[in-house]
């Protein structure tokens, strides 16, 4: 997963600070809880362990992620693997450092043996994946080094985070699984759950004459609880999309913390009476939330990312899509681990919808 694909998918579960969120009523608070607490929910699994965190998402497709020791007075390091379900399902494996770019060439040392020239951010091979899946059943750590740059990837809790993959994925007992392998045929692996099929409705293009109707449809909203915390004077951010030939999305900001922004989702007619009527998107687990945080409508997608407690720090992220009546979930992750990465640690994808246009 390359550091591009990480800022478009965007990137929690644990760790939550709410200094860090938005000042907003009792009600709000409760449901950007509700959007950080889904893991136990449903089929989304999120899971830490020591310097190890892993996450299963409802098509059984697991990942985990390995860090430096948090109490460490160690540069940024990250190891990022993942399975999908099924029977022989082969295991992509990436690491990355702190301030990598495109000349980075990594030695990794396990133990008495080396890894040579792995670059950043690429899948390893299969024998370098295998090597270190190896060793990181009798390791304590990998140390690595670029030049006279050194890193050490902390092994702590390695064991339980992949035996916690290998129980998701029914591999306990089998030849294909990472830690209790067995007599048990590779076929008794479990297979892939099939992820929910999602059709985006197609939206026609937004025009400057919806973009004008924006002050109108805001005025008439009703209650005006999104004004409380943000009233008109503190520069909210807003934005409408037009989402059929008699509708549109309004966004407007309603509370704003250090580092991230709350909104509400307004579904209104483009012609008066407007009727805007607040709007909820689900997230993983059966539930529902009407706050989107660092919210954007870009392209058809509707995408939410919460920042745990600051820039460079832990966050969950969400899409949507519009179906023609409301939004459908595409996509959730999570970074429940990130140890002062640049742009907040690995995402582990938490839910997925096979969406088509």
């Amino acid at each position: 997963m390359s550091r591009g694909e990480q800022l478009l998918r965007y990137s929690r579960k644990t760790h939550l600070n709410l200094d860090a969120l938005p000042t907003m009523s009792l009600i709000k608070t409760k449901l950007v809880l509700c959007m950080f607490a889904f893991a136990g929910a449903g089929h989304a699994q999120v899971f830490t362990y020591k310097d190890w965190a892993v996450a299963c998402d409802n098509t059984r497709h697991c990942e985990a992620v390995a860090y430096q020791s948090d109490e460490a007075d160690a540069e940024p390091v990250v190891l990022w693997l993942s399975r999908d379900a099924g029977p022989g399902a082969p295991v992509r494996m990436q690491v990355d450092v702190g301030d990598s770019d495109d000349q980075t060439k990594l030695t990794l040392r396990l133990g008495n043996s080396t890894l040579k020239g792995v670059a950043p951010q690429i899948d390893l091979s299969a024998e370098q994946t295998g090597k270190l899946l190896a060793y990181f059943l009798v390791g304590q750590k990998v140390n690595l080094n670029s030049g006279s740059k050194r890193w050490e990837l902390s092994l702590a809790g390695s064991n339980a985070a992949l035996l916690k993959m290998d129980e998701v994925q029914g591999r306990i007992g089998t030849p294909g699984a990472f830690i209790r392998k067995g007599n048990k045929p590779e076929s008794a692996a479990l297979l892939p759950l099939q992820a929910p099929k999602v059709k985006a409705a197609a939206l026609p293009k937004t025009t400057k004459a919806d973009e004008a109707l924006l002050p109108l449809i805001l005025k008439s909203i009703t209650p005006r609880d999104c004004w409380d915390d943000l009233p008109d004077d503190s520069a909210p951010e807003t934005s409408i999309t037009r989402v059929s030939t008699a509708q549109v999305v309004v966004i407007r900001e309603c509370s704003r913390g250090a580092y991230q922004g709350g909104s509400g989702l307004w579904l209104a007619n483009s012609k008066p009476p407007y009727a805007a009527k607040r709007l909820e998107v689900p997230i993983p687990g059966g539930e529902a939330t009407d706050y989107v945080m660092n919210a954007s409508f870009i392209d058809g997608v509707l995408a939410s990312y919460e920042k745990g407690r600051g820039v460079f720090d832990c966050g969950a992220g969400y899409q949507w899509v519009w179906t023609g009546k409301a939004f459908a979930l595409t996509h959730a992750w999570s970074a429940p681990l990130c140890r002062g990465m640049p742009a907040g640690g690995y995402d582990l994808r938490t839910f997925t919808a096979d969406a088509a246009p």
